[in-house]
């Protein structure tokens, strides 16, 4: 576990002796696909830090309609900028697949920043990178058509292959709309045309882009 928590953007900067004492006030709970981590509105009660698996953060409407803000992977913390707030959750998260977590309580973690300073400046690092990545959403969303916002998950996800650019990622149609924004008959349509078009490669779990996405669709 301690491996992957230096691996951890949050607690990069911390020495051996203090991962291990991040260690020993961490929590692990087996979470099962399908199950919800929390809701939103939940009170804030500590962070987390993923170890294994896969766990998307969203939001969702009374209609069931969810938009998924993040999918995170081993080695990422989330729910630490929440403990500076009274507020309750803003997001829910769900486990995508099995998935094993630590967790830190607000008191051990608000301990923790003070016998180390340098959390600190990693805090702040996470917040702007926050800041940063909703400031791209809102523009995407203002900005760019439900096939643009594709194209810009596309090229985000794809890493090179000597097949070409792969997304090995289990997504559905339903999966990319909800996170873009879009219904899923949009999403089909595209699909169809970027196949058709010879961009993409479907199948066996996972896309290839086979050659550079148009600007516009």
């Amino acid at each position: 576990m301690r491996s992957i928590l230096a691996q951890t953007q949050l607690f990069s900067s911390l020495t051996d002796e203090e991962l291990a004492q991040v260690e020993s006030l961490g929590i692990l709970r087996n979470i099962a696909k399908g199950t919800i981590l929390f809701y939103e509105n939940d009170v804030v009660e500590c962070m987390y830090v993923l170890l294994e698996g896969r766990l998307k953060l969203y939001s969702s409407n009374d209609s069931g309609r969810e938009f998924v803000y993040h999918v995170a992977e081993p080695g990422i913390s989330f729910g630490e900028l929440a403990l500076f707030c009274d507020e309750r959750r803003s997001i829910c998260a769900e486990a995508e697949t099995d998935c094993v977590v630590m967790s830190i309580h607000k008191t051990d973690f608000m301990s923790l920043l003070v016998m180390t300073p340098e959390l600190k400046d990693q805090m702040l690092n996470s917040a702007m990178k926050v800041i940063f990545s909703l400031t791209n959403m809102v523009r995407d969303f203002a900005l760019k058509d439900v096939y643009g916002r594709i194209r810009v998950l596309f090229e985000r996800l794809a890493q090179p292959t000597a097949e070409g650019l792969l997304i090995d990622e289990q997504m559905s149609q339903q999966d990319i709309a909800d996170r873009v924004g879009a219904s899923r008959e949009m999403i089909a349509k595209i699909m169809r045309e970027l196949v058709a078009g010879g961009y993409v490669e479907t199948g066996r779990k996972r896309l290839v882009i086979l050659k550079k996405l148009p600007e516009q669709f």
